[in-house]
Formats: C-alpha cells, sequence, structure tokens
C-alpha cells in the first residue's frame, strides 16, 4: 500500500469531520490495498486521523500492520463484507450525519426529493437495527448489499448513519455528501409543508 492512499483516508477522514458529516470518535473509513484494507482505528475521531494511524487487515480479519497499536474499528467487518460482496468497491465511508440519521431512526429513507440525488443516488435502502460493531449488524449489511442493485451506492443503518461505497474515495465522500445533503432538504420541505 502506497502513502498516498494513507494521505488520501486521512483527508478524506478530517473533511467528513468539517463537514459535519461525523462527531467525536464515529464513523470510520478504509480503502481496498491490494489482498488487504487500509481502515480508520475505534475509538479515534475522524478529525484527528494520520497516515500513520491507520491499520492494515487482511480480508480474513487478521491485522497485518497496526504502527501505532490502536484498537481496530469494530465495523471493520463490515467494511471487510462489502470488499467481498462487490469486489469493484475500493473505498467506503461510514459516517453519522445528523439529518440521514434522523431518518434511519424514523425507519424512513432519505427521500430522493432533489434532481441531483435522483440522478445520482437513485435510492438508499434502509438496514434495520443491530448494535454497532455486532454479528448481526455485519450480517444485515451483507444480506442488504446482496440484495441490492448494483446501481446503489449508499445504504442507511436504521439509528446508526449511512454507509457511502465506490470505486473512487472523492466519489464515495461525495455521495455520503449528497445524501446527507438531501436529507437535510427533505427535512426542510418537510417542515415547510405544516
Amino acid at each position: 500500500m502506497s502513502d498516498s492512499e494513507k494521505k488520501l483516508i486521512a483527508y478524506y477522514s478530517k473533511l467528513c469531520y468539517d463537514r459535519n458529516l461525523v462527531d467525536a470518535a464515529g464513523g470510520n473509513i478504509s480503502m481496498r490495498a491490494g489482498d488487504s484494507i487500509l481502515v480508520t482505528p475505534g475509538g479515534y475521531s475522524l478529525r484527528n486521523i494520520l497516515p500513520e494511524c491507520l491499520l492494515t487487515v487482511a480480508f480474513d480479519g487478521r491485522i497485518i500492520d497496526n504502527p501505532l497499536e490502536l484498537k481496530a474499528s469494530k465495523e471493520t467487518e463490515i467494511h471487510l463484507s462489502i470488499y467481498r460482496k462487490r469486489p469493484e468497491v475500493t473505498s467506503i465511508i461510514h459516517v453519522h450525519s445528523a439529518y440521514a440519521t434522523a431518518f434511519s431512526a424514523l425507519k424512513r429513507t432519505v427521500p430522493m426529493i432533489t434532481a441531483s440525488s435522483k440522478l445520482k443516488l437513485v435510492e438508499t435502502p434502509l438496514v434495520g437495527y443491530a448494535d454497532p460493531g455486532s454479528a448481526e449488524l455485519t450480517q444485515l449489511v451483507k444480506d442488504c448489499i446482496a440484495g441490492c442493485e448494483q446501481h446503489v451506492k449508499v445504504i442507511l443503518l436504521e439509528a446508526h448513519g449511512l454507509i457511502s461505497f465506490s470505486t473512487d474515495m472523492e466519489d464515495c465522500f461525495n455521495n455520503a455528501e449528497l445524501a446527507e445533503g438531501t436529507a437535510k432538504i427533505a427535512y426542510m420541505s418537510e417542515t415547510l409543508k405544516t
């Protein structure tokens, strides 16, 4: 894996935090790196991610490299399951953005009410609730990904934010940001109706 991939994850980690897609120590980001993935650590704010913070994890879940001896994200297995189901995916962003999470907490998908969301996202399937980091949540995500059409780029986790996945980290971030922005506009439009 190259230093440029690590720098890219660190850049988008901070950008997710700066754009209010995540707060505190929530969320995680990964990239495919050959036969392994680079992933942000658990219990560590995305605002503080540096290239040396990243863990390298094999597809069987073994930690290959952990220079700062940080704990692995409890969502690592979710990332691995998406990469296994979608071989074309190279980048995954999981954030707890406020508006998308609000819709998911109400067991609703994000309404595709903007022209951009209709064209670029099409839909945001909802995964039912399971505790973060649990085998049950990983299985629910695997089932959702297996049953989704290829055009799906963002899924919602009930009361737990969203997961964006793509063949490119910039596109992955843009889709996460678009889903949150669309959720905000949907909330505002529903509020204006009343």
